[in-house]
Parts: structure tokens; sequence; C-alpha cells
């Protein structure tokens, strides 16, 4: 009798075992579940409205076309872009590919939003690829294609020069401003030299081109380490764009592009900034961005 019931007891101190571990695997799950939750609530809602509230009433409006990739969803994007803003004194107005509630997104839809919503300036940043039958490459080789949000900022580029808005462009941003012009891209993740300089999160040197409009705003003419990670880049320059910096391999890491009559500015960097807060020297090109945008706003009310 004692041997059945050490064995019936043994066998219920089995039977808890894996429930016990079930109840663990629950337990731990609910727990990342939560922290997850958190972290979107946090730096989706939280942080960013933070970081709006401490942005003057008065602040430039800044055009934020969205980036399109997973950390644009879930706001981590957005994050590094407030915040570069807001030191700068500027106000993001997060917009989406489809804003303009135009499906042929038109330049006349585009820059009645840009009115509508009161926009002094443009944002444009990184994400997936632009797509190659913009301007006749290779489809081989190319990541996260997203011909809408292409069409959308090439008619935000288009319809802010009309305005005399200033343009940044970042990434990505940079290569939709040369295409926008009629330039070409490259595709460094077919030359295995270039991606491991450029398509890494380590950096890299980049020389300004003396005289530029870029080398005038930063004060120098060489950045010893950029955040860089990209696998394209400017490929056949625009016919209205003129280089402003180079990195490893001669890749274009800056254009300028020539506004009617000097009033806009149209710049388009390869690198990060927003991932380099601390060095003031990259932050000067968030700063130029928003000191543009309150001349642009200032000239529009005087009109």
């Amino acid at each position: 009798m004692t041997t059945t019931n050490e064995n019936t007891r043994a066998g219920e101190t089995q039977a808890r075992k894996p429930r016990r571990w079930l109840r663990r695997v629950g337990i731990a799950l609910a727990m990342l579940l939560v922290i997850v939750v958190t972290a979107y609530l946090v730096t989706h809602f939280l942080y960013p409205h933070w970081l709006q509230q401490r942005v003057p009433n008065d602040a430039p409006r800044i055009a934020f076309s969205l980036d399109n990739s997973l950390l644009g969803q879930i706001g981590i994007t957005d994050v590094t872009y407030q915040r570069a803003l807001a030191k700068a004194g500027g106000r993001l107005i997060t917009f989406r590919p489809d804003a303009a509630g135009d499906p042929n997104v038109s330049t006349e839809a585009v820059r009645a939003l840009l009115e509508r919503e009161r926009i002094d300036g443009v944002l444009l940043t990184g994400g997936g690829d632009v797509d190659p039958n913009l301007y006749g490459g290779s489809p081989e080789n190319t990541m996260l294609v997203h011909r809408l949000r292409d069409d959308f900022e090439i008619a935000l580029i288009q319809a802010a020069r009309a305005a005399n808005l200033p343009v940044l462009g970042i990434c990505r941003g940079c290569q939709i401003i040369n295409v926008a012009f009629g330039g070409t891209l490259r595709n460094l993740r077919e030359e295995e030299d270039m991606k491991g300089c450029h398509l890494v999160l380590t950096g890299h040197p980049v020389e300004l081109v003396p005289g530029s409009a870029l080398a005038e705003m930063l004060g120098v003419t060489d950045l010893a380490k950029v955040a860089s990670l990209h696998g394209q880049a400017v490929g056949e320059l625009a016919p209205e764009a003129k280089i402003a910096a180079t990195g490893p391999g001669e890749v274009v890491e800056a254009i300028e592009v020539d506004t009617p009559a000097g009033r806009g500015w149209i710049l388009g960097i390869q690198w990060h900034p927003e991932l380099t807060l601390d060095d003031e020297i990259q932050h000067q090109v968030f700063r130029t961005l928003v000191d543009r945008a309150r001349t642009a706003r200032q000239r529009r009310r005087a009109r």
C-alpha cells in the first residue's frame, strides 16, 4: 500500500513539473508583452508628446515624411527626428504617403496640403529603396520599395520648391531628391567593397567640397566619422544638383540643388546626423532647416 501511495505521489509530482514549466513560460511571455506595449506607448506617444511640449508654440512647422520600415511604424525613427528637431526649435508634422488624399499624388494636391497644414519646411527621411523604374535602374537587389511613398515625396519636393520652402533629405531622402530632379541611383549592395564601407553601423569619414553651401554651413571641410547605413547612393547626378560631399570610394554623401532666386534651400545628405545629436557640427543641418523654415514663414506672411 505504501508503495502504491509513493508511486501515486511520484506521478503527481512528475505531472506538476510540465505545468510549472508552462506557467513560467506564460508569466515570462506576459512580462515581455507588458514591456513591449509599455515601450511602444512611451516611444510612440508619451515621449514625442513631451518633446512637442518643449517646442515653442510659434515654432516653424516641418513636414515629416515618415519612414515606412518597421522602425518607422513603431515610432522609433519618429522619436530620433523628434529629438533632433525639438533641439533645433522646430515642430514636426507627420505626413503619410496618402496625406494629400489624391491617389495620383499630384503636385497641386500636395501644394494644397502644405498650405492647409501651414508647412514652413520639409524633412525627408530614411526607409526602403526608391523604385528603380523611376530612374531606369535594375529591380535586382532592391528592398522595401514603396512606390506610393516615392510619388508622394517627389511631389512634396516639387511643391516645396515652388513655394520656396527649405527641404532637407537624409539617407533615402537624399536619394529621392536626386531622382526627383532627374538623377539616378547606385546600388552599393552589388559592390562588396563599397557595401563594407557604407552599409555598416560603424560609420566612415566624409569630405566636404570646399566652397559648397554645406561646408560653409558646418564650418568644416571634413567630418572624421558619420553614422552611415545605406545600400544605395546617388549615381548619375541630377542636372540641377551639385555634389557637396563624398565618402569612401568617392560615393556621393551630399548634394545641393539650385533654387529659384536662391530663396529656397534643398540639401540631401546620405548619413544620419540625427543619430549623433551630441555632435554640434552635424546638428547644424537641423538648425539651418529650422532657421530657413522660419524665414520662409516670415516671407509668406509678408505677402
